[in-house]
């Protein structure tokens, strides 16, 4: 490739040698409608006013836009996610586990759908349709609202950066199976705990006595016996629990990775029996790891018999197991929910439950609680005087 050199006086236009002679050509970095760095280029002008006009013509329309809507035009959804994802990730905007949570949606519902369709070409009509099918099928309504929201950033994002001239997908009508039922009386907690007792031996109950302490599943299986200090309460005379949740395991960081937001790292405390439980596991997963001759950096609190921590699904497994049994249908996260619930309806400041769950605005808490026949009760007995 012959060398160009800068024609002097003219910004953009150079000159090179050819076996013909003398010939023109341009070129003109830019930044394109995602902010990647692009280059225009052209040569084989014979006189360098045709190469100056080229260069002109080619600034004109940068300025106007027309180079950038063109590029706009032709962006589809596809391509506009993967360098939106590839800048959150870079900017800290995402965490790791976002980034997975929100490609896991985009792969397997909006990619088939709308991957290979330009950001301007999808209407408001169609999407409608997209949603009114993913109702249909049988989605929960949490998650075609999860599924839109991922869709909803693709499309805001590409507003706020002038690549589309408007976000048409603003307020469309989301429906989708109910979900989950998260109210459970004291009475019917009180049934399944016994069914409990009944069916599990002692370090599984210590298992799901911690998942009882309004803990996320995640960090539950997360606890490793370093996370747990027992002392003695000299006041109370009783020994009294330091939990540490620092740390989770799901089933994409079997390993352990971080919480899922800062609010989510605390320390809490217990005591009574709880205190035995937890005393009992760390004592058990010790003697498992011995059993099997098992050196760890990070010593897991919830182990097989094989002295490996246990899968992250298997408190859902041990909850099932139970529900069966008893005949009250209890997961782990509903165990969160009736904590918060009676926390607060037991009359615990909610600041103190926020900071107990790990929330990071008394908002969150308040969306945890669920009415309970009891606390209802309790408000009609306030102003059955009036009535």
């Amino acid at each position: 490739m012959p060398k160009w050199t800068p024609y002097k006086r003219h910004p953009g236009v150079y000159e090179y040698q050819t076996k013909k002679g003398k010939r023109f050509g341009v070129r003109r970095t830019y930044d394109d409608a995602m902010g990647e760095r692009k280059e225009f280029s052209k040569s084989g002008f014979i006189h360098w006013q045709d190469a100056d006009i080229e260069i002109k013509r080619f600034e004109a329309k940068l300025v106007s836009g027309e180079v950038s809507g063109s590029l706009a035009n032709r962006m589809t959804i596809d391509q506009y996610y993967q360098q939106m994802a590839k800048r959150k990730m870079k900017m800290g905007i995402w965490r790791e586990s976002t980034a997975r949570a929100n490609g896991n949606f985009y792969s397997k519902y909006l990619k088939p759908a709308f991957g290979k369709t330009p950001l301007q070409d999808v209407s408001r009509a169609k999407y409608q349709r997209f949603l009114d099918e993913l109702s249909q099928s049988g989605l929960a309504l949490t998650t075609v609202h999860t599924i839109d929201a991922v869709m909803k950033s693709i499309m805001n994002a590409a507003e706020f950066e002038d690549v589309i001239d408007k976000n048409r997908l603003r307020g469309m009508q989301i429906n989708g199976k109910a979900p989950r039922n998260k109210d459970l009386e004291p009475h019917s907690f009180e049934l399944w705990l016994n069914a409990a007792k009944t069916n599990l031996d002692k370090y599984e109950m210590a298992l799901i006595i911690t998942a009882t302490l309004g803990l996320r599943r995640g960090e539950v299986m997360g606890l490793r016996n370093e996370s747990i200090k027992i002392s003695h309460d000299q006041i109370n005379d009783a020994d009294v629990a330091q939990i540490s949740i620092d740390m989770q395991r799901n089933t994409n960081e079997l390993n352990g990775g971080p919480l899922k937001t800062k609010s989510s790292y605390r320390t809490i405390w217990a005591f009574g029996k709880t205190v035995d439980h937890l005393k009992y596991a760390m004592i058990t997963a010790d003697n498992l790891r011995q059993r099997n001759n098992i050196q760890a950096e990070k010593h897991w609190l919830w182990l097989n018999n094989d002295g490996n921590p246990l899968h992250p699904t298997h408190l859902n497994r041990l909850m099932r197991r139970v529900s069966n049994r008893s005949g009250v249908e209890v997961y782990p996260h509903l165990l969160r929910h009736y904590f918060a619930t009676q926390a607060i309806a037991a009359n615990k400041p909610q600041i103190d439950v926020m900071h107990y769950l790990g929330h990071k605005n008394l908002q969150m808490t308040a969306d945890y609680t669920r009415s309970t026949k009891a606390a209802s009760l309790n408000v009609f007995n306030s102003i059955d005087k009036f009535l």
